[in-house]
């Protein structure tokens, strides 16, 4: 290294650090959205199943809550042959707007005529 090379590697981590550190945040901001995003779809599956194992709506609320947690919301519509239940669940807070707030998880469900 020549005399005038002393403070150029400094530099240069100074100005990469941030860059690194941003992408890095912003992997585990994804992963958490997709983490989030697999747990309530996975929250509204099983709930339509306990819809159509148990016929009680009142159990489909603590189904969702307790794999997608108690911000968790619920929705249920019916028709003559499905019954669909759609599930929203927040994501922490996104202060740059990358991020979707919520992300939302869907299931339908075949009623079961008795034989």
């Amino acid at each position: 290294m020549t005399r005038h090379d002393q403070g150029t590697v400094t530099a240069e981590f100074a100005v990469l650090l941030p860059m690194v550190t941003a992408l890095a945040l912003l992997i585990l901001a994804l992963t958490r959205t997709v983490i989030v995003g697999l747990n309530c779809q996975e929250a509204a599956r099983a709930a339509a199943r306990e819809l159509i194992i148990s016929n009680d709506t009142t159990r489909i609320t603590p189904v969702v809550q307790s794999i997608a947690g108690r911000d968790a919301t619920v929705s249920m519509s019916e028709s003559h042959e499905t019954i669909t239940i759609a599930t929203q669940c927040p994501i922490a807070q996104d202060f740059f707007g990358v991020l979707p707030v919520k992300v939302s998880g869907r299931a339908v469900a075949m009623r079961q005529e008795a034989r």
